[in-house]
């Protein structure tokens, strides 16, 4: 994560849209959607790198992993005011898109996982975006929260 002022959040600095003013171009094109991506590949990418043993062994189907986005977009729809349902389930399907291209796969319905596991990793994501936009360049959230879901020491 690079650390982020004024010139690398240009959302926060431009006019809210709302209703009928808002295009829907405008989320696909917004800097902030675009920076949630790399960010979820970052974290996507770091885990199987440093973790690749616990990441497949706790997470083949990636379906941690979704929570973890889910957390992270909504968080990032916070911040940049994409309040609306629809707004929030376009910039979902699009993060979808770019971390999962390959699709979602799990054995495990995702709604029927545990709530604590799912309160975690949507918490993992939500302080990834915090942090990031704090400045902070330390990444590994989502690693952080599979090793506390299988019980291994940080």
């Amino acid at each position: 994560c690079q650390p982020m002022d004024d010139t690398t959040r240009p959302w926060l600095n431009r006019p809210r849209q709302t209703g009928s003013e808002q295009r829907s171009t405008d989320i696909a094109d917004d800097p902030a959607m675009l920076a949630l991506a790399e960010l979820l590949d970052a974290e996507r990418t770091l885990a199987t790198v440093e973790a690749p043993l616990l990441v497949e062994r706790a997470d083949t189907g990636r379906m941690w992993l979704l929570w973890f986005a889910i957390g992270a977009t909504d968080e990032v729809c916070r911040l940049t005011g994409h309040h609306a349902e629809a707004e929030r389930n376009q910039v979902f399907r699009r993060v979808v898109a770019l971390i999962f291209n390959e699709g979602v796969r799990s054995d495990v319905n995702p709604v029927l996982a545990d709530r604590r596991l799912i309160e975690l990793f949507e918490s993992a994501g939500s302080r990834a975006v915090r942090a990031c936009l704090s400045g902070e360049t330390r990444l590994g959230y989502y690693l952080d929260a599979l090793r506390t879901a299988t019980g291994q020491p940080r």
